[in-house]
């Protein structure tokens, strides 16, 4: 593609996009800036080829390309209906009745986006935080050795994922509370889900170690658990797909509070004694995973299997094709694929630095689930082969294929991947403040 054909491209990428949000009087005047003048224009002076330059800004704040398209946008604003179903037990008889008291604890004009978001920075700092202290997973390798993560840290992060959960569960409550619910809001809420979901397993591999003979996971078997946890998540999202609904499944509470209360137990008893006392009284930790990793495989996808066949026995199903039905799989199965086949076959690359592969993995997967949000939400047609797979497939290729520079190549593909989402997030988050009229941050309109 030359230049010529990118800015074209651009400029009807930009005025689909302002068609829609009414502000193309503020673009027009900046993407029909004239190429040149005539040909007397080479005797101009600099300063006024540089009053007539053409179109530079297009490049320089391309950074602010839209991403939603003009169906998806109409999608929001017309077909847009959020529905959610949760049956489970501690979810209605304990968690639902503590968030319902623990809203009204929050002025009416903090706005729900303000509550997703201080949770998410909640497990952000979780996250940052064993980083810091055990950025290679070795930590808690040797129980002779005390541990090199103190027990303030898991005190603070079992503390920090609680105020993460129940802020997560607040946001929605706020949002009917003070009538301020939209589809940013869902959107922003389990799209920061999304990127959360990586980030439990990464704390969990800290907690456990990578040494089996003391309770631990090897490295090798932790690409299996990213996608355990991830998988569920995915599934959830593609059954919404197909049937307008999002189940919401019985174990995520317990999952939350059982964590929690791991954390606590690794505070007191320090990780190694936390192993110790599961191997001895209940079952090894590490061996644990051997069971719910299967199981969590089998539930969710059978669950998702029969609430989409109820919805097409009721006639509710968005999809009626089979191929239509399984669109979704095709980008996750791709990205799975060239992900997971990295710590196979550059292994020594993999084992040096194994946080590098997380976060180009849990990156990558949150741009792709994101943009099934969208589509879900916006009730468009999800794309087979999406833009994240692009720049991962290349990395794959230089580093799998060409064994050129493994660990380097994944190394900056990782900061990729992570740059790209939160660049197609801001984006995303603009659009629809602008479509909407709204604020991202405040229950307030924007000025037009």
């Amino acid at each position: 593609m030359s230049i010529l054909e990118l800015k074209q491209w651009y400029q009807r990428r930009v005025r689909e996009h302002y068609y829609i949000t009414n502000n193309l009087s503020d673009v027009e005047r900046l993407l029909d800036a004239p190429e040149s003048t005539t040909a007397s224009s080479e005797s101009d002076t600099a300063n006024s080829r540089e009053n007539n330059r053409p179109g530079i800004w297009n490049y320089i704040y391309l950074y602010k390309m839209p991403q939603l398209t003009q169906e998806q946008l109409i999608g929001f604003s017309t077909k847009y209906k959020y529905s959610a179903i949760d049956t489970s037990p501690l979810s209605k008889y304990v968690m639902h009745p503590l968030w319902n008291w623990g809203v009204t604890f929050f002025p009416t004009w903090v706005a729900p986006n303000v509550m997703t978001f201080a949770g998410y920075l909640c497990l952000l700092v979780d996250y940052c935080l064993i980083a810091h202290y055990d950025w290679n997973f070795t930590a808690e390798n040797d129980p002779s050795q005390p541990p090199y993560i103190p027990r303030w840290v898991w005190f603070l992060v079992a503390v920090l994922h609680a105020a993460s959960h129940h802020l997560d569960g607040m946001d929605g409550k706020q949002a009917r509370r003070t009538g301020s619910g939209s589809p940013l809001g869902e959107l922003m809420d389990h799209g920061i889900d999304s990127n959360c979901m990586w980030m439990l397993p990464v704390t969990l591999m800290s907690l456990f170690g990578s040494n089996p003979a003391t309770g631990g996971i090897t490295m090798q078997f932790a690409p299996l658990l990213m996608l355990a946890l991830t998988f569920n998540f995915w599934v959830n999202h593609w059954e919404k797909y197909n049937t307008g609904v999002l189940y919401l499944p019985w174990m995520f509470d317990i999952a939350q509070v059982t964590v929690v209360l791991v954390f606590l137990g690794a505070g007191i008893l320090t990780p190694s004694g936390l192993k110790n006392f599961f191997a001895d009284n209940i079952y090894p930790f590490n061996q644990l995973l051997y069971i719910i990793i299967p199981v969590g495989f089998a539930g969710a996808i059978g669950l998702s299997i029969l609430n989409i066949r109820l919805s097409f026995q009721s006639g509710t199903n968005r999809h009626n094709s089979f191929s239509e039905l399984m669109r979704p799989w095709v980008p996750y199965v791709i990205f799975n694929f060239l992900t997971l086949t990295f710590p196979i076959f550059c292994q020594d690359a993999f084992l040096d630095n194994p946080r590098v592969w997380t976060i180009a993995y849990g990156f990558t997967f949150s741009n792709i689930v994101c943009r099934l949000m969208i589509n879900q939400m916006s009730h468009t047609r999800c794309e087979l082969i999406e833009p994240p797979l692009i720049p991962l497939f290349l990395a794959w290729f230089l580093s799998v294929v060409l064994q050129i520079a493994p660990a380097t190549v994944f190394t900056v593909y990782s900061v990729v991947a992570m740059f790209s989402f939160i660049h197609y997030c801001y984006v995303v988050v603009n659009d629809l403040c602008d479509h909407l009229n709204i604020c991202a941050f405040s229950i307030t309109s924007k000025r037009r």
